[in-house]
């Protein structure tokens, strides 16, 4: 029987068309349209799919095999970022093009592609081995994008469905087409946002300058309080429960096919600014931050407009690390930023949630657990194997510095520990204009997880 995962750059496309904007209601059609899809090629696979209900988007819960077999549970999200700003896109970003060995489109690489890579995999191996002896559970979410705010009561009630033996993920990244990373962690994330009220309307700034205290004047200094001239955050205790990296993990940081030169001229910028102690490439992967991704208040028009603002505010995210906590990290800094804004304006800091940091030590690696699943232990040597056979390489092991809170949630609530195997790049522009899916990668990931899946089952 011929199914659409047959042609899996069919599929793609066809999955991209749906433009699933999780973050606006306009695009509710998309949303549902990606989600049918999704449910249609595992009704083609053999699942049996279920919709669970949320507050915001339906969960797709999909189950194929006996629950008495070794049980994988495999991950991934229907929705993708909006496109915004559309003048920048080369093609409309939900009619997919193919050019230059690459597929253009939203949601490309960020998360249909890799999805499309598991089932059309899967589709070989069903087909050659029917009655495959893996209980297989399909989750895949359409609020990644937005955070994922219903997932971590969705798994409170139906944990019990997902307990499991592996948690397989390619929502991750690697360095190109020749070289597949394992991710072993994923930064935590505390989100919030700062607001300082003044005035309680905007002022004449020659009228009533040297009067008052500028919002924005106070804004800047309470945010500039937050680091000192070498970049370490100085809120009092954020540094407290950091684990420092393993031994291995730096060695195998040191088999990354990238010289800080190279990552310097891909960003664009003239040097690096790490934390002391650290290279630029170890920053983003074993260390803690706290960033600034947005700041405003007054006239933002053209020209000039002399104005006092009544108000100015701030959008702060910390990327976290094992062993810290969401939650404490957010109440720390909220603390800082009260403690150092001035009593001539009033501050609110509103904390907008995130999730705690994740890490898995590979089965055989020094500080591993030793009691991992059967599934769990065979499935990192095997997926070594299979992917050094289908990119002519092994897989390095390395932290993120991306975050997915959900993962660490399936590890507290489920006891899921996950392999995740990067598909998307760099060069794929993630959240970007122009974003792409590396058809080589597509193609090599195909060939490469149906031997995963094949030889998962081997003795």
């Amino acid at each position: 029987m011929s199914i659409l995962l047959d042609s899996p750059v069919d599929a793609l496309r066809q999955y991209v068309s749906f433009p699933s904007v999780s973050a606006d209601q306009s695009f509710a059609d998309g949303v549902s349209g990606a989600r049918e899809f999704a449910c249609s090629r595992l009704k083609e696979l053999g699942f049996e799919v279920d919709l669970i209900p949320t507050p915001v988007h339906p969960i797709i819960l999909a189950t194929r095999g006996d629950p008495s077999w070794p049980r994988l549970v495999i991950y991934g999200h229907y929705d993708v970022q909006p496109p915004d700003p559309l003048d920048l896109w080369t093609t409309d970003p939900f009619d997919a093009v193919e050019r230059d060995g690459r597929l253009y489109g939203r949601g490309a690489a960020d998360n249909k592609g890799p999805q499309i890579v598991h089932m059309s995999a899967l589709a070989r191996v069903f087909r050659d081995n029917p009655d495959y002896p893996l209980h297989i559970t399909y989750l895949i979410e359409g609020e990644e994008e937005i955070g994922s705010p219903s997932f971590r009561g969705f798994l409170e009630e139906h944990k019990q469905k997902l307990q499991g033996d592996l948690l397989l993920v390619s929502d991750t990244g690697s360095p190109g087409a020749d070289q597949l990373v394992v991710t072993t962690g994923l930064r935590g994330l505390s989100a919030m946002e700062v607001k300082i009220f003044g005035p309680k309307q905007d002022l004449h700034s020659g009228v009533h300058g040297g009067a008052l205290l500028n919002p924005l004047q106070a804004l800047m200094q309470a945010c500039a309080s937050l680091h000192d001239q070498e970049g370490r955050v100085t809120v009092p205790g954020f540094y407290d429960a950091v684990r420092p990296p393993e031994q291995w993990e730096r060695e195998e940081l040191a088999k990354l096919p990238i010289t800080e030169e190279d990552y310097a001229k891909f960003l664009g910028v003239p040097k690096f600014f790490p934390p002391p102690g650290y290279s630029s490439l170890e920053g983003i992967r074993f260390c803690p931050t706290l960033e600034f991704n947005g700041v405003g208040g007054g006239y933002q028009g053209e020209g000039s407009k002399t104005v006092i603002p009544a108000e100015a505010f701030a959008k702060i995210t910390c990327r976290l690390v094992p062993d810290q906590k969401s939650e404490d990290i957010a109440n720390k800094v909220r603390q800082a930023i009260e403690e150092a804004c001035p009593t001539a304006v009033r501050v609110e800091v509103q904390l907008k949630g995130g999730g705690d940091p994740y890490v898995v030590i590979p089965p055989g690696k020094p500080g591993s657990s030793g009691q991992e699943s059967e599934l769990m232990k065979k499935a990192f040597s095997v997926a070594e194997d299979c992917i050094e056979s289908g990119f002519g390489t092994r897989p390095i092991f390395l932290r993120e510095g991306g975050s997915i809170p959900i993962i660490q949630d399936l590890k507290e609530l489920a006891g899921l520990d996950s392999l995740m195997i990067g598909l998307f790049t760099n060069e794929d522009n993630l959240h970007a204009p122009d974003e792409s899916f590396n058809l080589t990668i597509m193609d090599r990931a195909i060939n490469s997880f149906e031997k995963f899946f094949k030889q998962l089952i081997r003795d």
